[in-house]
């Protein structure tokens, strides 16, 4: 594996949050946003960890970045996939039962849980946990891993059995 493609999986993870519909709708609390809405980037998904300063109204953000947690040898090494999940207390409560986070992990897990676009073979979930970044503010912290190639193939051509969306 490359840095540029550990560094393209944010890219890959925003277009996918992004993508999908039940996760934007969760975000923006609006059933008529429309699919793919890119405008949530660097306004309520962000690629790195973001901590509002002040926020006026209630709003639901997802933040995520990837660590390399662990070189396991000059083959491959371990990257960690982070997902901060928080919204605001006056939308915890969703209008058919259930909390607005943990439907929106669950959606995130139904993306991800398994995944063969983020490292080679399968993304695994490792955690979910409690966060609470700033006052009034809820969420989950989610953990994912994967294993991918430290250095290049010879031949420089991906391996056969990562999945590519192009």
């Amino acid at each position: 594996m490359q840095l540029e493609e550990f560094f393209d999986y944010k890219n890959r993870l925003m277009k996918t949050l992004c993508s999908n519909g039940e996760i934007v709708r969760l975000i923006t609390d609006n059933s008529e946003s429309p699919v793919p809405n890119y405008t949530l980037a660097y306004r309520l998904v962000y690629p790195y960890e973001y901590v509002p300063d002040t926020v006026d109204d209630g709003k639901t953000f997802v933040c995520f970045d990837v660590d390399i947690a662990e070189v396991v040898d000059k083959t491959f090494y371990i990257p960690v996939l982070y997902l901060w999940v928080f919204t605001h207390k006056s939308k915890l409560r969703l209008d058919g039962g259930g909390i607005r986070t943990d439907m929106l992990c669950a959606e995130i897990d139904k993306e991800l849980n398994g995944n063969r676009y983020f490292g080679l073979g399968e993304l695994d979930l490792q955690s979910v946990g409690r966060f609470s970044p700033i006052t009034d503010y809820q969420g989950r912290v989610m953990v994912y891993v994967a294993k991918d190639f430290n250095r290049p193939r010879p031949s420089k051509k991906p391996p056969v059995n990562r999945k590519h969306n192009g």
